[in-house]
């Protein structure tokens, strides 16, 4: 790397690591971190030092839950068995409100206080014949509190203001930087773990294009021609494979000029050490409006600030500690555990099912993440012509072997 501008030197002098999803960051000591929408499942939510409150946060929910209620039928409410209803979590202090806000199923809220804080997660459009009790619970029950300043040492998801022990299906933490010393500079990150499927192509070259196009349409092809390209080519991050795009737009109009850098990985298929990467840097930002002030970095500034801060991304190191996420307090060391969760005990430990890469019996030691295993699926009709057998992994569970030994 080349050496930092002046200026980049003296705010990179002192440095703090911010932990996010399962990656952390080192970013200057002075910026600040701002923590956007997150997901464990289902989006959660954090209100710092109201867990106190928890009670005036479920009444003014039931406040809505009333208001909704005219606008259902009385057949939609005894459809809905649950709806008004309050139910107790697995956490203590833990409330689960049912409502809804529209004809089909419910709107669920799981209230949950962790410390001093209180987290609020919610689903949506829920059939009353599904059950997403246990989805709540599950998290609640993981839940952590976490300083911005700590560095959770087991595996995880960092969280606003918590950690969450588990390896859900569902996984998004979006948080931005910002610097004291550059205000109008914001910087912002995304991941999100992928599903199934991946996207074929990513957003940014396509982006590009229809800009152009739209550009066209209107006459401003010369407005575009204007973009200046600061660099634009393929990247490797750690084991994220991705493109780059680093820009600097002219002023037209009420717009003055602004850096627009992106960089975007589509990541891997329901891993999440490679989910969907997002991260944009944008200068001239005043009231949360792009190129609204002239941008008080340089072109090298903003490309060596870029440089500095996505070089500094890593997967969070996992360490020894006393604290362990995955096994609450009170809890039986021999009770099933799924898989991404972290060994609770080294030992031999048993598989629910018989898998068909690898033994059911396994040793694990404590701290690892506890494994999936691969299954035969349904072939599909070509497959049985080929005679292929194609395979999947899947979540199961694991148990303790009381009768081994060491």
């Amino acid at each position: 790397m080349q050496p930092l501008p002046p200026r980049l030197q003296v705010i990179f002098e002192r440095t703090k690591l911010v932990c996010f999803s399962r990656f952390e960051i080192r970013i200057p000591e002075t910026a600040t971190v701002v923590y956007g929408p997150a997901e464990v499942e289902a989006p959660l939510s954090f209100i710092k030092g109201q867990s106190k409150k928890i009670a005036d946060h479920v009444a003014a929910r039931l406040v809505e839950i009333e208001e909704e209620r005219e606008l259902l039928r009385e057949d939609d409410i005894r459809n809905l068995p649950l709806f008004g209803k309050t139910i107790e979590g697995t956490v203590p202090g833990q409330k689960i409100v049912f409502g809804s806000r529209n004809q089909i199923g419910y709107a669920i809220h799981s209230y949950i206080p962790i410390g001093d804080d209180l987290f609020i997660q919610h689903l949506n459009s829920i059939l009353p014949e599904y059950d997403r009790i246990a989805i709540f619970n599950r998290v609640a029950s993981h839940l952590l509190p976490r300083s911005e300043d700590e560095i959770s040492p087991g595996p995880g998801t960092c969280i606003e203001g918590g950690f969450v022990a588990l390896d859900p299906q569902r996984e998004r933490v979006t948080i931005g930087i910002r610097l004291k010393e550059f205000p109008d500079v914001h910087i912002s990150l995304d991941v999100h773990k992928n599903q199934k499927y991946l996207a074929e192509t990513g957003r940014l070259e396509l982006m590009r294009e229809q800009a152009r196009e739209a550009a066209e349409e209107r006459g401003l092809g010369a407005v575009f021609a204007r973009i200046k390209m600061l660099r634009h080519e393929k990247r490797q991050l750690g084991d994220w494979k991705g493109v780059e795009i680093l820009t600097r737009t002219p002023a037209h109009l009420h717009n003055t000029e602004a850096h627009e850098f992106r960089y975007e990985s589509l990541g891997a298929v329901n891993d999440s050490l490679r989910p969907h990467l997002d991260i944009r840097l944008d200068s001239g930002v005043a009231s949360n409006r792009n190129a609204s002030v002239q941008p008080s970095i340089t072109d090298d500034e903003a490309i060596a600030l870029w440089d500095q801060l996505l070089n500094s991304i890593r997967v969070r190191p996992l360490k020894n500690s006393s604290i362990n996420p995955g096994n609450p307090v009170g809890r039986s060391e021999s009770r099933w555990i799924d898989s991404g969760m972290p060994c609770p005990q080294t030992g031999w430990w048993l598989c629910k099912q018989e898998a068909i890469d690898g033994e059911r019996r396994r040793y694990f030691t404590a701290g690892e993440l506890m494994p999936k295993i691969i299954l035969f699926g349904e072939p599909s009709l070509w497959e049985r012509l080929t005679g292929a057998s194609p395979r999947f992994s899947s979540t199961t569970a694991w148990k303790l072997d009381d009768q081994a030994t060491e």
